[in-house]
């Protein structure tokens, strides 16, 4: 039960804002592409960052799923074995 109320917080938690990239204006010792330079970085970044946490979120989906469906076995093979119980028998007293 613990690994799902780990599963529950770690959903519920907000992530952090992701990088915010700025526009600095060109001049002419930059050759005016400077900025399209960094942008092009952070954006890079940005989208790395992003593919990473996608990544992580779709492995912890995964490792969810697979221990629910561990879980259902074996509540299956609990009711299975209660189910297959021999019956008492109560011999009277003589």
């Amino acid at each position: 039960m613990r690994p799902f109320l780990f599963a529950a917080l770690l959903i519920a938690t907000p992530l952090p804002a992701l990088a915010y990239c700025p526009s600095i204006p060109d001049d002419a010792a930059t050759g005016y592409v400077g900025n399209q330079t960094q942008l092009t970085v952070c954006r890079a970044n940005e989208l790395s960052d992003r593919a990473a946490l996608k990544a992580q979120e779709l492995q912890f989906q995964a490792d969810l799923q697979a221990q629910m469906k561990t879980l259902q076995m074996q509540m299956k093979l609990q009711q299975t074995y209660a189910a297959a119980q021999p019956p008492v028998f109560v011999l009277p007293k003589l």
